[in-house]
């Protein structure tokens, strides 16, 4: 069973996206944040979620049944009923993605209970800020 948790964060003042997600599996934990450009903070948590399943299919780990744990309601919700008014095109990429999986289950958590994944966007923004490392 995989445990995923996913996250994004955007700073407006400096145009500033990130996203980030926590994949535990096996007793392992693997943690990735990465830089877009994206000015709509709903679009970059959906991306987070597909960067995340690509990363778990890439990997040959999605005959595995996967928890999907995101603070964003807006994409456990549209999980939950295969649609979205404005993110349609993302979500369904993210549906066609859950298909190679056996099965799956998306959990809205409280930002509280996200800290990995939500530490993971903040620690890169800092870095991209102090250091201009995208």
């Amino acid at each position: 069973m995989i445990k995923l948790y996913t996250d994004a964060g955007l700073n407006t003042n400096l145009n500033l996206g990130v996203v980030a997600f926590v994949i535990k599996r096996d007793e392992k934990t693997y943690k990735e944040a990465i830089h877009q450009d994206n000015t709509d903070n709903h679009y970059l948590e959906f991306l987070a979620l597909k960067l995340a399943l690509q990363k778990i299919i890439n990997e040959q780990w999605n005959n595995e049944i996967v928890l999907i744990h995101s603070d964003s309601q807006i994409v456990i919700d549209s999980i939950d009923k295969n649609y979205s008014k404005h993110y349609q095109p993302i979500l369904d990429d993210i549906l066609k993605q859950l298909e190679q999986f056996p099965t799956y289950f998306a959990k809205h958590i409280a930002d509280k209970d996200n800290g990995a994944a939500h530490a993971l966007v903040h620690q890169k923004m800092l870095n991209i800020r102090t250091h201009g490392d995208k």
